[in-house]
């Protein structure tokens, strides 16, 4: 029987970025990875969409590989970014409920286990300090615990009618939904649902529900030999026109082109 691991892909106790050299973007990763990424001094950004947010002392970005954001160096910085990190495998799925559930930037105790646990791990990695790849499971599997109860005890799940909108269109998105059924979900019009939305996210609830749609089929493009009728039938798009059009707009290539790189 094959053994279910969590494994460590790389790790750094401490690293230093300062300029405009210094800029990710997960979309463009092919394989999965969740990263943790704590910051010790000055300030990172993370892009989702047309919201940009700061990454501070105290905080961490929490990222997996394929999603679409942006982690980088803010251009006007002035004070070095200082900040630990760790890449594994073996939890992409919780890693993105807690995402969605607590948001792309979070704050820790500096002084918690969480953060006393990717200490040790980045230190044991840059050490190679690990026994075997059980010790080092057994370290991530801890790090996720204390990381999710963590979490836990300092927000709960935000109740605004968007966030919840937006776990709804998460789970929805495959099916095909439309923006008034989601607003009737909520007990409010269309008009006054994308208006409260923009004001709190930035982009109106058809561009997020798109975006979610082209996530799915970018990833059946890569991950099956679907017929591009049923990828785009299977990610929530109306008919095959639509889908092409809409990923032909966002990726700058065809189905078949993205699918054939």
């Amino acid at each position: 029987m094959k053994d279910v691991l969590l494994e460590l892909r790389a790790a750094s106790p401490h690293e230093t970025a300062t300029g405009s050299a210094y800029h990710w973007e997960n979309q463009t990763r092919r394989t999965p990875g969740a990263i943790l990424q704590y910051t010790w001094n000055g300030e990172g950004r993370l892009q989702r969409g047309k919201r940009v947010l700061s990454c501070g002392p105290g905080q961490a970005l929490v990222m997996r590989q394929g999603d679409p954001t942006t982690y980088f160096f803010p251009p006007e910085g002035r004070v070095a970014w200082e900040y630990s990190w760790i890449n594994f495998t073996g939890a992409e799925g919780l890693w993105g409920e807690l995402i969605h559930r607590y948001g792309d930037i979070v704050t820790l105790d500096p002084d918690g286990e969480t953060v006393g646990l990717l200490k040790q791990i980045t230190r044991l990695y840059h050490n190679k300090g690990f026994l075997d790849r059980y010790h080092t499971s057994e370290l991530l599997g801890r790090l996720l615990s204390a990381f999710a109860r963590e979490l836990g005890q300092i927000r709960t799940i935000d109740e605004s009618p968007v966030r919840q909108a937006q776990d709804y269109l998460r789970d929805h998105h495959r099916r095909p939904i439309s923006i008034k059924e989601v607003a009737t979900q909520f007990g409010v019009t269309r008009e006054h649902f994308a208006r409260i939305f923009h004001a709190e996210t930035g982009e109106t609830p058809a561009v997020f529900l798109r975006q979610l749609r082209l996530q799915t089929a970018r990833r059946l493009l890569r991950s099956t030999n679907m017929p591009v009728r049923e990828v785009a039938e299977q990610s929530g798009f109306g008919s095959s026109t639509h889908f092409c059009r809409a990923f032909r707009l966002a990726q700058k290539m065809s189905p078949e082109e993205y699918r054939g790189r």
